[in-house]
């Protein structure tokens, strides 16, 4: 079944032709469709009452890889339902009112694409890794996916982590080839594709470092990963001059991880940021209003 079928619309509309056990799942995702979105399978089960591989088969039934593949599609299919209710896009933004409204609407959009696919297991492995680690290689590549890798560097170091950032392909696959155990490539790409980032992940994998992914799952980079932080983002394919909304999903995982790492860290990093804070005093005066370290 391709991709860009309606999961929930396809729920609907076969509901009656489905067998007892399946149309038991359909019509508990239908009841509350954004609360299965964030279901885990054990939970979704017992609201259907049939068991967890009964779920398994459903979704392969439906036209999905598994149970992981079914959420992301019907999280996407219900952020997107949702723009449409708030009404179609039918003609260009051009004005300032416009432009700002449709921005807003797609920032919003991504986030709860994003949230609605949050894996709380997976921040929490790829906080420890990185929380552990001796260095940390960000990597990306493209506009979206380098700056984000750029930001992750931005956020880490000041938790008092050994970390650099890079988006040049032929130096990413230089650093992989010089990683030990303790190292750790914090990866970020929306389609898990790019070769540097997929050569570099299975190098530094086959040198016993760990390799933190934030991507498509199932894409050839998640597949080479120590973690993968599954992330599905969609862009703007009506209106392509709009900035790509797969960026706030990307940095809302970063924002998530890097609370979590800080949350770790704060009895030893928060004397160093109060420290730093005072040095930038005397470079411009009373900081009260900034975040500490900026």
């Amino acid at each position: 079944m391709a991709n860009q079928v309606n999961l929930i619309d396809r729920l609907r509309i076969e509901n009656d032709d489905m067998n007892p056990a399946d149309r038991a799942i359909a019509n508990a995702i239908l009841e509350d469709i954004e609360a299965a979105t964030r279901l885990p399978i054990k939970e979704l089960a017992a609201r259907a009452k049939v068991s967890e591989p009964t779920i398994v088969r459903f979704t392969r039934r439906i036209g999905c890889d598994g149970f992981t593949d079914f959420k992301i599609r019907l999280a996407q299919d219900y952020a997107i339902g949702r723009m449409y209710i708030v009404g179609e896009r039918t003609s260009a933004a051009e004005t300032g009112p416009d432009v700002a409204e449709n921005v807003y609407e797609a920032t919003i959009q991504a986030l709860a694409v994003a949230f609605s696919q949050r894996d709380p297991a997976a921040l929490e492995r790829a906080t420890e890794l990185l929380h552990n680690a001796r260095r940390i290689f960000c990597f990306g590549v493209g506009g979206s996916s380098a700056n984000v890798a750029r930001e992750a560097e931005n956020r880490l170091f000041r938790l008092d982590l050994a970390v650099s950032a890079t988006a040049d392909p032929y130096k990413q696959r230089i650093i992989a080839s010089t990683v030990e155990a303790d190292d750790v490539l914090f990866i970020f790409s929306v389609t898990g594709k790019p070769l540097s980032l997929v050569d570099s992940a299975k190098l530094a994998v086959s040198l016993d470092a760990k390799v933190v992914t934030v991507t498509h799952p199932g894409s050839p980079l998640a597949s080479h990963a120590t973690v993968n932080v599954p992330l599905v983002a969609f862009d703007e394919e009506k209106f392509f001059y709009m900035p790509n909304r797969g960026r706030y999903g990307q940095l809302f995982v970063l924002d998530c991880i890097s609370t979590l790492i800080g949350a770790r860290r704060r009895n030893t990093v928060g004397k160093k940021l109060w420290r730093a804070r005072s040095t930038l005093v005397a470079l411009h005066g009373s900081t009260d209003n900034q975040p500490i370290g900026d």
